[in-house]
């Protein structure tokens, strides 16, 4: 009885020490995020505020066109949803539009997103 006990201690001791000094790099570290890029052109008469995948990235003046990064988790494709606010002055909440991506989008590719609204 005192054998195995003493075995089985030895044999825990030594799979927790080699867990904790080992130096090699984990699988997940391998798999960084990427970036790609939206191009969003403002042909509207309001400003709007633009949202990528519900984060909030920036906002685009009337008649003006911008260029955002955002990071990919992985590095597969996937469709990216846009969300463009603006402030009506007839109400008091924001309107928005919502637009998805056609195609997916890959690492380091550019989709363009064009936001036209007039009363």
């Amino acid at each position: 009885m005192k054998t195995t006990v003493r075995l089985v201690s030895l044999a825990l001791l030594v799979t927790v020490s080699s867990y904790l000094l080992s130096f090699t790099d984990s699988k997940a570290v391998g798999k960084a995020g990427c970036d790609a890029y939206m191009y969003v052109a403002n042909n509207s008469l309001f400003e709007i505020n633009v949202y990528i995948d519900n984060v909030g990235v920036g906002n685009v003046l009337v008649g003006k066109t911008k260029t955002f990064t955002y990071e990919l988790i992985s590095d597969t494709p996937k469709r990216v949803k846009v969300r463009c606010d603006y402030q009506d002055p007839n109400f008091i909440d924001p309107k928005s539009f919502i637009s998805v991506t056609k195609t997916k989008v890959e690492c380091g590719q550019t989709d363009t997103v064009y936001f036209a609204f007039a009363k």
